[in-house]
């Protein structure tokens, strides 16, 4: 009687299981769109697109990821002296390298090391999904961006057509990124550098690609090494004006200037031209309000997520960078 109970709800998922595959016709179009939009050729196309695997469990890891948790929770995960230590050791074994990135581009080299180290802890964790199946997935059973992972399909076929790469071998994150920089596809192309002049682009492997290419897209984004990016506000001065402007948060930029007289604790770091919003963040101290520079919006350009720049601000400060602190008295 088990048997036939377990036989028969395995038969009421297939139904489901069926829905959730994308069809022959929809695996057909999805060719002719990338043929259409990246101009190679649908042979190529298809060859690749023949080894995408549908998987589900994509599509649930795209709906539940690490940064919707309360800061309380995401915090912890990575802003730890364990990872600050590997930190250390990173930034010191590739010193000359930190040293003329930051220089050339005006990144604190702290910031870029705790983007390695959150994002793959320093290359020692680049994700083991296939690429190719985690944006043929999101392309055809996440209709809420199928447009942007399909597109970022196009952009990997591209990439390895110009690299001279197989995009079958490319393994990653469930949504797509790779290396030990997790760029997406569209990232790579467009900020991926060949820092040590050997024709490859190789963010996988070359300290001197991964930590330019990764300084290349903060510059391009607009980051300013000379300011600072966060810091948290006492509660004691927290009004209702400050709690309304933080509910605004990224739609409610302002010189700081304009807000100064609400905020009378700031040290010398912040000055009157700063472009400044105020946001608020559930931590293990309960909602809190912090004020935030435009440099914090340009990590958010990375990855969209509060939480996640905030961490990487907390565990640059954790490295010793000055601009980075978030905890003044």
């Amino acid at each position: 009687m088990k048997a036939c109970l377990v036989g028969f709800l395995a038969l009421t998922m297939i139904p489901n299981l069926l829905l959730a595959q994308p069809s022959h016709e929809k695996r057909l179009l999805l060719i002719d769109q990338l043929v259409q939009e990246t101009g190679m050729d649908r042979a190529s196309i298809a060859a690749v697109i023949k080894h995408a695997v549908y998987d589900e469990s994509i599509i649930t890891r795209m709906k539940t990821p690490y940064e919707s948790r309360s800061y309380a929770e995401y915090r912890p995960l990575f802003v730890h002296p364990k990872l600050a230590l590997k930190g250390h050791d990173y930034l010191q074994k590739h010193h000359a390298v930190f040293i003329a990135s930051e220089k050339k581009y005006g990144i604190q080299q702290e910031i870029i090391a705790a983007i390695l180290g959150i994002e793959t802890r320093y290359g020692t964790y680049r994700g083991k999904d296939a690429v190719v199946s985690s944006l043929y997935t999101l392309a055809t059973g996440y209709p809420r961006r199928a447009n942007f992972f399909r597109k970022e399909l196009g952009e990997l076929l591209l990439l390895c057509q110009e690299e001279g790469l197989n995009p079958v071998q490319f393994k990653g994150s469930y949504a797509g990124a790779f290396g030990t920089t997790q760029f997406i596809p569209s990232s790579f192309r467009a900020y991926a550098v060949d820092a040590n002049h050997d024709g490859k682009r190789d963010v996988w492997d070359s300290p001197e690609d991964i930590i330019n290419s990764v300084a290349n897209y903060f510059s391009k984004h607009g980051w300013d090494g000379s300011r600072p990016i966060a810091q948290w506000l006492p509660k004691a001065i927290q009004n209702k004006q400050i709690i309304k402007h933080a509910k605004q948060g990224f739609k409610h930029w302002v010189k700081l200037r304009d807000v100064r007289a609400l905020l009378p604790q700031l040290d010398a770091r912040w000055q009157d031209d700063d472009k400044v919003t105020l946001i608020e963040m559930t931590t293990k101290k309960g909602k809190q309000i912090a004020l935030i520079h435009y440099n914090f919006y340009v990590i958010t350009r990375w990855n969209r997520s509060y939480n996640y720049a905030m961490a990487i601000t907390e565990l640059a400060e954790l490295m010793d960078c000055q601009l980075c602190q978030t905890h003044v008295e």
